[in-house]
């Protein structure tokens, strides 16, 4: 059977684990700035209603992030276990990054949030704030160093090929973390975690307003969601821009990919829809802009765009496949700016507390941001294909010598462990979301031990 192959269900498992993962992973990094602005507001106002916001914010924020750790524990471990060639070929320049993002990283964050949640209480309020604020440090420092190791595999830099080892070597640590696409990249993905925190917070604070419960801090979180989600937005607009332009650069395979653009030319279009036609190596239709493929990768109407014809079948991406998850998160992405403009004309003029129908559309629109950062993540590794290492080491030569038979039950054990924690932490967030009342006491559980409550 074809599908019984060892590189592809590795490949898969890889995915699916990494998709879930994720689901939790931009929540902790948004909602950690979040929480640090209510409490920074609370230090300096001294308005209880901050100091409820901030506790039950945090509250949601230790489930997501307590489900998330146990995710990307686990998912590390398929570097040993399917990804074995790859380790031993560029392990000791990958795990750098990643050995820091424990060390420097998440070491800081886990700290400051026992003492923002255990120790709240026995602590001053600009105290709080400070360990607030080393929260989110320190959650948006481990997505520097995670996205810094995987912009490595994108356009790898600091480093030489030792033959007589059969491995690759760092030959500069600066040069690996800031490798071409690092910021770039790491701007984008900051962007949509923020984006899907202004949401989260929009869905929960629209559901109480329709519910007429916990109005004061439902109308407050909306307000600053919706300004901090709206600025985001614009933003991921411009930093899009900019890692399109340096993928064009970089990564000319991908780019042509996620265009279906087959022929290197001048004046290439922008295509808004197309059928490609692998055999005849065109698209059947497409309807496109021109010359604004060229402009917004070189800013040059004029420039010449490599098309796939130019790049060995062997090296090609997933055409299809690329070319529409590239319109979807680019859709999504587009409408996301839309909706956070609309939304705050709405709260200018006063009209959006009363507006029932803008209210439950918010609250339906909470899965829009995780699409697109699901989206993007298969856009970024699915387009790297065939490469591990873009240029340097194969997908095919970087898979474990393993049975497909035995990726396959890890794949199936993997999942049910992964679903198991998704339900976990979805029944948990709307648990506490229908429970939390704003004039009573608010109990966070530990979340590596329930029965040990602390009474904000």
């Amino acid at each position: 059977m074809e599908w019984l192959d060892v590189v592809l269900l590795s490949r898969l498992q890889f995915t699916l684990t990494a998709i879930i993962h994720y689901l939790f992973i931009p929540l902790t990094l948004g909602m950690a700035v979040l929480i640090a602005y209510m409490e920074f507001k609370y230090w300096r106002t001294n308005d209880a209603l901050y100091d409820k916001m901030a506790r039950f914010w945090t509250k949601l924020f230790l489930i997501n992030f307590a489900v998330g750790v146990a995710t990307g524990i686990t998912m590390e471990f398929q570097f040993g276990t399917n990804w074995s060639a790859y380790s031993r070929y560029v392990g000791d320049i990958f795990g750098a990054p990643l050995a820091a993002e424990g060390v420097f990283a998440f070491f800081l964050e886990s700290t400051f949030i026992g003492l923002l949640v255990f120790g709240r209480d026995k602590i001053s309020r600009g105290m709080r704030f400070f360990a607030a604020l080393m929260v989110a440090f320190g959650t948006n420092m481990s997505a520097f160093w995670i996205v810094a190791a995987n912009s490595w595999m994108q356009t790898p830099a600091g480093f030489k090929i030792n033959d007589a080892m059969g491995r690759a070597e760092m030959t500069n640590f600066a040069e690996v973390i800031f490798n071409p696409s690092t910021l770039v990249r790491l701007s984008h993905v900051l962007e949509g975690a923020y984006i899907t925190a202004a949401f989260f917070v929009m869905a929960i604070s629209a559901y109480y307003l329709l519910k007429k419960k916990n109005i004061d801090i439902a109308k407050e979180s909306m307000k600053i969601a919706i300004v901090f989600g709206m600025v985001f937005a614009i933003l991921q607009f411009v930093s899009g821009h900019s890692h399109a332009a340096l993928v064009a650069e970089t990564q000319p395979a991908k780019l042509a990919a996620y265009e279906a653009h087959w022929e290197t030319k001048p004046n290439a279009p922008l295509l808004l829809f197309a059928i490609p036609d692998y055999e005849n190596e065109t698209n059947k239709f497409e309807i496109g802009i021109p010359s604004m493929l060229s402009l917004l990768a070189f800013n040059d109407p004029n420039a010449t765009v490599t098309g796939l014809q130019d790049i060995p079948e062997e090296e090609r991406p997933n055409i299809l496949g690329n070319f529409f998850s590239f319109r979807i998160m680019v859709g999504i992405g587009t409408f996301v700016i839309a909706w956070t403009i609309l939304l705050a004309v709405l709260l200018k003029r006063g009209k959006l507390y009363d507006n029932t129908l803008i209210l439950k559309s918010a609250v339906w629109l909470l899965p829009l941001p995780y699409i697109a950062n699901s989206f993007g993540w298969i856009l970024a590794e699915w387009g790297r294909q065939p490469w591990a290492v873009y240029g340097i080491l194969k997908t095919s030569d970087a898979v474990s010598h393993v049975s497909a038979v035995e990726v396959l039950i890890s794949l199936i054990l993997f999942l049910s462990i992964y679903a198991f924690l998704l339900f976990l932490m979805i029944y948990l967030m709307v648990k506490e979301v229908k429970r939390f009342n704003s004039d009573a006491n608010i109990t966070i559980n530990s979340p590596l031990d329930p029965a040990k409550g602390v009474t904000l």
